[in-house]
């Protein structure tokens, strides 16, 4: 029977030992102590009560004493643990069990045996505080996009987002990635890419007044049939020639004669840009270039004004619309023109409404459709 007490006792103390033991050894490692020292001082807390009580024991009583105390003494670290080293039980024992082994097998055992032990109760704050893990926040679900809407996949960050685009000329398509530039007036491609569409800038093409990153330069303007974003195309694309717009991958500018015809969302979450085609799309940034309009004005007596508008149209393309704007003072009025040919020059005669008299007449364009 006593022997029997003996063995449970022993049995008993065997799980606590080794994980208090494991403990002590984790602790001091993690407190970078040398390995003597930590050994011995592990093996004389997790022991030293234990055999002390066994020496002061009977003999024949000595195997029970050192179970009893050992199975006392180890349980009673482990539970006053939390107090001493809040947060570190569960990582020590793991450190302490993987010594025993190499290898990262022997590591998930050691971690899934540590985690056997019960929760750790909050009795003290950490000497060192844990790290907090990063979690992603859950992106919304895509927007559905309506027949007249695309979304187009970015690059990059901040101020530099590149989108892809597919320029097609003369049965030629080209897909390139663009930078997009909300501040740029005209879309740019450099003289190779323009080539390979069968597009060969020269003299007679018009100019135009870019603002780059080295300066105000001018660069010739050409005409490219049309432009994809995804599904959506727009015809009649006033390109600029740019040779330094374009950097690495991207082959230029995205400017606002294609993306000013669509309200666009930057969809930050899902890395896309969203382009809504606009209801009105004003085509004056692509024709301006390629249109010239001048005007003369009689003023007969009694105050009577009467303006001849001329629209040469030096372009390849017929061209729907335009409005012209006549200014005076304070005071514009609209004089509609077209449809005016390709090569062709058009005259509208209109009629100012009555005014005062100024100094001089301003004729602008406006608005103008191909």
């Amino acid at each position: 029977m006593i022997r029997m007490i003996q063995a449970l006792l022993i049995a008993a103390a065997i799980a606590p030992t080794t994980f208090a033991y494991a403990a002590m050894l984790g602790l001091g490692l993690h407190r970078h102590a040398p390995a003597t020292a930590i050994s011995f001082a592990a093996t004389v807390l997790v022991f030293g009560p234990a055999l002390m009580a066994t020496a002061a024991s009977a003999r024949e009583q000595r195997v029970a004493m050192f179970g009893g105390v050992q199975l006392v003494w180890a349980t009673l670290l482990l539970l006053g643990m939390p107090l001493y080293f809040p947060g570190e039980r569960q990582q020590a024992v793991a450190t302490g069990i993987a010594l025993a082994g190499p290898g990262e097998s022997w590591e998930e055992l050691a971690r899934g045996v540590a985690n056997t032990l019960p929760a750790e109760p909050e009795v003290s704050d950490p000497e060192i505080p844990a790290a907090v893990a990063i979690v992603q926040a859950e992106a919304l679900p895509p927007i559905p996009l309506e027949e007249h809407e695309i979304a187009l996949p970015y690059e990059g960050e901040g101020r530099r987002l590149s989108v892809p685009v597919a320029f097609e000329h003369g049965g030629t398509t080209i897909e390139t990635q663009m930078m997009l530039d909300t501040g740029a007036t005209y879309t740019t491609l450099p003289t190779a890419v323009l080539e390979t569409m069968g597009i060969f800038p020269g003299p007679t093409d018009p100019m135009v007044k870019l603002h780059t990153a080295n300066g105000v330069r001018e660069a010739h303007i050409v005409m490219v049939d049309q432009v994809w974003l995804g599904d959506l195309s727009i015809h009649g694309i006033a390109i600029a020639v740019c040779e330094e717009c374009a950097s690495g991958e991207n082959r230029g500018l995205l400017g606002l004669n294609v993306t000013g015809g669509y309200n666009m969302l930057i969809n930050a979450d899902h890395g896309e840009v969203v382009f809504s085609a606009r209801a009105d799309r004003d085509r004056h940034l692509d024709i301006s270039p390629f249109l010239d309009i001048s005007a003369s004005f009689t003023r007969f007596p009694g105050g009577r004004v009467e303006v001849v508008v001329r629209f040469d149209n030096s372009s390849a393309r017929d061209i729907d619309r335009v409005d012209a704007s006549v200014s005076c003072g304070d005071q514009t009025w609209v004089i509609g023109g077209g449809p005016i040919p390709a090569g062709r020059l058009e005259t509208v005669r209109s009629r100012l409404p009555s005014h005062e008299a100024c100094d001089g007449y301003r004729i602008a364009m406006d608005k103008a459709f191909w």
